[in-house]
């Protein structure tokens, strides 16, 4: 392979590359698509999970003053 040559990105390490982690939001565990790779495996570079919308459209991310 050249230096020129794209090169696919490493696995995620918050999923290690499944694309899925564990939540235990509400109580309850159960699996959720992961935030830092978005369910894909991989790293993506320059993205940051925790500066993304909430999901019930409410706010610009979860409160972590509670």
């Amino acid at each position: 392979m050249s230096a020129d040559e794209p090169t696919e990105p490493p696995p995620c390490s918050a999923c290690r590359g499944t694309g899925r982690v564990i939540s235990k939001l509400g109580g309850t565990e159960h699996q959720v698509e992961c935030p830092w790779c978005d369910g894909g495996g991989r790293r993506i570079p320059g993205h940051n999970a925790q500066d993304r919308p909430h999901p019930d459209g409410g706010g610009d991310g979860p409160d972590l003053a509670a």
